[in-house]
């Protein structure tokens, strides 16, 4: 019997995963092997939007996250570039290392239609999923929607379920300074980053704005808003571990950085904004404010879910995992750039996660592996999101068999050891760890050479991270049976040394560039207008090229608006850009817009890295 599955949200993780079943479908017709073609589930999505692309889609209905209209790129394309459609084929020519939001969502959008451009004729858009729960008898899940057009309610029974409504499912706004704001009477307008759309030069131009969070939203949004005309641009770092921290410096002399302070009061009238560093007992007053833009993240809305169905959202993680309380026995992290600073650290409570989830085993939740998720953990989330799609679509044709619940956790536990070796890694998700990095490498008024862009230490510990992402990475391609070859767990090969090159790279290269105040470039450069000549593809080997001006000077966003004179590739029989498809295709997906409202979480954080605004 077919199995059946429905997937919530047809964002970049419900795109794929429908992509990769299309590619196993066509290559089992080719094969002619119609009986397995015969036996692959039946996938059956659901969206609440009435388009394909999840949060880079910029219409927006009510009830959605969407990234903002004039969205670029933080990281380099090319770690996002798919084994089967490579930007080469769908532009046909050399193109910066960092592009606008409405071009990678016209690239996976022809990816994903490039052998069935009647791929998402079976998705169920326009239906909100509002519940799922399981039922113990039958063993299948009770998936209830309704059509919120015509406000019909169904309820259908699936084999299995796939949550892929995307991590940046609702806004995060924490409602201590939601409150601060409101009962301190700010008379100026307050907005998460979500929120932000085309109007967003009326927000800013001739404005004093103050961007609550670090991520990498507060990043864009800053330059977007010099390239605006923003007559400043205050950013608190409650952490001071965020993008928008690590950033060497700002064009245009306009933007202050606020390191470990955040917003305690009101005053002058509800213009002005207290903010404080606790513990240097020091408090600034930011005069004159008139937005407040909060970009501190998102929250994954598993609000359809069934409270068994979800993912634990608060540490101590690993708590129930028996085997980690007797490796913490006399656990000693291997010698480091930070071994001397800090000696021997024992683990403490595991606050947050990284790559591993504690309740998920390779998607599948522990508690019932017919339930599964798909999250972009790595710094190349939409790379990651296809690989996981894959590697679920192996199990669910039983190409990949799952092992028994005390061997899940074992390769959990062994992965959040290796993790627990890497001093970045460790220091965001152990307590303890974090503790004493605060505490040894922040106590005195000398600059630790780990806030040195310059040092080759840093950049060596950069590397070692992204190098143990891409290992995870590797392991799951090979075990998906995934079409590039990136090396082994225990060792990249050139491709994904590559890989880890470019994020080093777009780290180091580009975000650490300093400019010097009243120097020719200090009106103008952002870390996007770096040399982008070691940033090449590791499918063709096509180099990234400059802008066609500097960024803050472009205008629009297709590819005529940032490139400048076309260089056509040769392709050498590759195929052309289905651009004809692709023009109708984006007429059917751009609705009207539709603003929505920020959530008010009353946990809410301050991001670390919303890897995929």
């Amino acid at each position: 019997m077919t199995c059946t599955v429905a997937i919530i949200g047809c964002g970049p993780g419900g795109m794929f995963m429908q992509h990769a079943l299309a590619l196993r479908k066509k290559q089992l017709q080719d094969e002619g092997n119609l009986a397995a073609v015969a036996s692959l589930p039946q996938l059956t999505c659901f969206e609440r939007g009435n388009s394909p692309g999840g949060v880079w889609r910029a219409d927006r209905n009510a009830g959605e996250t969407n990234m903002y209209e004039a969205l670029f790129t933080n990281g380099p394309k090319e770690t996002i570039e798919f084994f089967d459609y490579t930007f080469d084929e769908h532009f046909s020519r050399a193109l910066p290392t960092f592009l606008p939001r409405s071009l990678i969502l016209e690239y996976m959008l022809a990816r994903c239609t490039k052998h069935d451009q009647k791929i998402f004729d079976n998705v169920k858009f326009n239906t909100s999923v509002e519940s799922v729960t399981f039922n113990e008898e039958k063993g299948k899940f009770v998936v209830q929607t309704i059509d919120l057009k015509t406000q019909i309610v169904t309820e259908d029974m699936f084999d299995k379920c796939i949550w892929a409504a995307g991590e940046n499912g609702k806004p995060s706004i924490p409602k201590s300074i939601a409150n601060t704001l409101s009962s301190g009477g700010f008379k100026g307008m307050v907005m998460h980053s979500a929120a932000t759309g085309a109007d967003f030069d009326q927000l800013v131009c001739g404005k004093k704005i103050l961007l609550v969070g670090d991520s990498y939203s507060a990043e864009d949004l800053t330059l977007m808003a010099i390239k605006l005309g923003v007559k400043s641009v205050d950013i608190l770092s409650r952490s001071a571990w965020g993008v928008a921290s690590d950033t060497a410096s700002w064009p245009r002399n306009c933007v202050e950085v606020h390191k470990e302070y955040a917003i305690v009061g009101v005053s002058d009238g509800g213009r002005g904004i207290v903010i404080e560093n606790e513990e240097e007992e020091d408090q600034v007053t930011l005069n004159d404010i008139d937005t407040v833009i909060f970009c501190t993240g998102y929250i994954m809305n598993m609000d359809m879910l069934d409270p068994s169905l979800r993912l634990k959202d608060k540490g101590p993680f690993f708590s129930d995992y028996e085997e980690l309380h007797k490796q913490k026995m006399g656990w000693k992290m291997t010698k480091n750039h930070l071994s001397k600073d800090l000696g021997e650290v024992p683990i403490g409570n595991i606050v947050f996660y990284n790559t591993i989830c504690p309740d998920l085993y390779r998607g599948h939740l522990l508690s019932n592996p017919n339930m599964m998720f798909m999250m972009g953990r790595l710094d190349a989330p939409l790379l990651d999101l296809d690989v996981q799609a894959w590697l679920l679509l192996a199990h669910l044709t039983d190409d990949i068999t799952l092992p028994s619940e005390k061997d899940m956790k074992r390769f959990n536990l062994q992965a959040l050891m290796d993790e627990l070796q890497d001093p970045y890694i460790r220091a965001e998700i152990d307590k303890n760890y974090d503790d004493h990095w605060g505490d040894s490498l922040y106590d005195d008024d000398d600059v630790h050479w780990l806030n040195q862009f310059g040092d080759k230490r840093v950049r060596e510990m950069k590397t070692n991270t992204f190098t143990l992402q891409c290992r995870f990475l590797a392991r799951d391609m090979i075990d998906a049976s995934y079409p590039l070859d990136i090396g082994t767990y225990k060792k990249l090969n050139g491709k994904g040394k590559a890989l880890v090159e470019m994020e080093v790279v777009s780290g180091f290269d580009f975000h650490s560039v300093e400019l010097v105040e009243g120097s020719r470039d200090s009106s103008w450069k952002t870390f996007r207008d770096g040399n982008p000549t070691n940033i090449r593809s590791i499918m063709t080997g096509t180099k990234a090229i400059p802008f066609k001006c500097h960024w803050l000077d472009l205008e629009g966003d297709g590819v005529d608006d940032i490139c400048g004179t076309p260089a056509p590739l040769n392709l050498k029989g590759k195929g052309k850009s289905n651009a004809t498809a692709m023009k109708k295709i984006l007429q059917a997906i751009r609705p009207p817009c539709v603003t929505s409202r920020a959530h008010v979480d009353e946990d809410g954080r301050d991001a670390k890295a919303a890897a995929t605004e």
